[in-house]
């Protein structure tokens, strides 16, 4: 097992602390974690079973290729490495620590407020501190970031297919979770889409 293995890893469990750890504590103190959209339409329903779903497949492939586990639910012909240059690994690396960085900040900033779903019946307030401060989406942006840092750590062509996929599925969550908001928070929300970008802010360019 070399270093790029044990720090995917550990990130892997880095990450599986901090959600596992901020769902228990919002349990504990009442808060319905899990919101479902009553509102969607079928193929945004979909869309919400994919991402989980999804998810759930990066993060065992990501942890079995680490780990050196040949159990794989996806096909062998996609485990291929098609990108192996140490830089790029390094990239990955820096990719991945930066979005576990965001992703523990946007946990932390969310509050009691974070929900996995459109809760539409018991919305928290709206975050605009923190991280929130600098990108409205922090945790889909931190999801996209270690998505992307795989590949380029592990190099297979099954880790470049899942990010893919996850960011176009993320981004039309995302828009959705925007008509929400709006409706929802009305004039607040709409200043603070005004003044921050959807995932970052870059050299004075609004992603």
């Amino acid at each position: 097992m070399g270093f790029f293995d044990v720090f995917l890893l550990a990130v892997l469990a880095g990450l599986a602390v901090a959600g596992v750890g901020r769902a228990v504590a919002l349990s504990r103190r009442g808060v319905r974690l899990l919101a479902i959209d009553r509102e969607r339409s079928v193929l945004e329903g979909l869309n919400d079973l994919a991402i989980p779903v999804l998810f759930l497949v990066w993060f065992w492939e990501a942890f079995a290729f680490a780990a050196g586990i040949d159990a794989h639910p996806t096909p062998a012909f996609l485990h291929g490495v098609v990108v192996g240059a140490l830089p790029v690994k390094w990239l990955g690396a820096a990719l991945m620590a930066a979005g576990l960085g965001v992703y523990v900040a946007g946990l932390g900033a969310f509050g009691d407020s974070w929900r996995l779903g459109i809760d539409r019946e018991k919305a928290g307030a709206l975050v605009t501190t923190g991280i929130f401060a600098f990108s409205r989406n922090p945790i889909y942006l931190a999801l996209n970031l270690l998505l992307f840092g795989s590949f380029a750590v592990q190099g297979r062509a099954i880790f470049a297919l899942l990010a893919v996929v996850m960011a176009a599925l993320l981004h039309a969550l995302i828009l959705r979770e925007e008509r929400f908001l709006e409706t929802h928070y009305g004039y607040a929300y709409r200043t603070y889409r005004n003044r921050v970008p959807r995932y970052w802010q870059l050299k004075g360019q609004s992603l």
